[in-house]
């Protein structure tokens, strides 16, 4: 078996490569708040301690500050850092405890079972 190791003058070249946090898929319904106070509806696609991914139907100015409302959690400000076909990135100005995360997984199953 041979490991590969990056040299540090590469950059990363993906979002992904960039990662130093878990992403769990999701499917949740919030809000979002752009700098001109402007609400939007917006699905999470996937989410971690430091960020998460939604779709947006609407353009919105990369970077740029929000603030994602998530039913039953304190609002949580991040910064806009990526946008590709309805689909964008965000990164929060503080990551999340982890404890928030759980809460946010564990509402979604209780939602998903009464269904």
């Amino acid at each position: 078996m041979t490991a590969t190791a990056r040299r540090n003058s590469e950059t990363p070249s993906t979002a992904d490569d960039r990662r130093y946090a878990i992403r769990i898929n999701v499917q949740i319904e919030a809000d979002l708040v752009d700098q001109g106070r402007r609400h939007f509806s917006v699905v999470l696609t996937n989410l971690s301690i430091t960020g998460c991914r939604f779709e947006c139907s609407q353009p919105l100015r990369v970077p740029g500050s929000i603030t994602l409302m998530i039913e039953g959690i304190e609002p949580i400000p991040a910064t806009l850092v990526w946008m590709e076909n309805g689909l964008i990135g965000a990164h929060f100005d503080e990551a999340l405890r982890p404890t928030i995360c759980n809460r946010i997984i564990r509402t979604l199953r209780d939602r998903a079972d009464r269904k």
